[in-house]
């Protein structure tokens, strides 16, 4: 049974797992997190998002499958505000999580800044479904709520990704590429920006 709701304070440990192993070998973040112990990286990188923007600001949707979480879709609203103090507190967790990847990670930040709509918009700050469950339309539900809440509210989405797959998968949702580019002058991953308009 495959079913979508809101995520729950009690997902967020198997929505970081569900992430770590959509974004393991996933280009964007072989760029911009630590080699040495990784996944473990990436974990600690998704649950401390979820657990500290998500739940109390954010979209965050899962799909499950028999009651278990097999796909997380986080959106940020950016008329939600989100107060400094808590990027100021996050921001070293961060950089040390990123670890010998930290500057490059900053880099590679730096050169998506000011794409991004300057009107309210929605943006997909992390997607992943478990690969095991790949394919059976799993993101699509969980990006669903925050796609009709947007077309609702005629709000664009926006987001950013590191795979050809994704750009193909998105465009069937409506999403158009308004940018491709490899950071770092060429030496780092591909960067396609997308922007949805409402729908419908």
């Amino acid at each position: 049974m495959i079913a979508t709701r809101p995520l729950t304070a009690d997902d967020i440990d198997r929505a970081a797992d569900v992430l770590t192993a959509a974004f393991a070998d996933y280009p964007w973040t072989r760029w911009c997190v630590d080699p040495h112990a990784h996944t473990g990286r990436i974990r600690e990188l998704q649950r401390l998002g979820l657990l500290h923007y998500g739940l109390p600001y954010g979209q965050v949707s899962v799909a499950t499958v028999h009651q278990r979480v097999e796909s997380v879709a986080f959106w940020i609203d950016t008329a939600v505000h989100v107060p400094a103090a808590l990027h100021a507190e996050l921001h070293p967790v961060f950089a040390e999580l990123e670890g010998s990847r930290h500057e490059a990670s900053a880099a590679a930040e730096s050169e998506l800044h000011g794409w991004r709509p300057a009107e309210r918009h929605f943006y997909l700050a992390t997607i992943g479904t478990s690969p095991a469950m790949q394919g059976l339309g799993l993101a699509t539900l969980a990006m669903a709520p925050t796609l009709q809440l947007a077309d609702h509210e005629r709000v664009p989405a926006c987001l950013e990704t590191s795979s050809t797959a994704n750009v193909a998968f998105y465009e069937r949702l409506g999403f158009e590429t308004t940018r491709h580019w490899k950071v770092a002058g060429g030496m780092g991953p591909d960067v396609w920006t997308m922007l949805r308009p409402p729908q419908g």
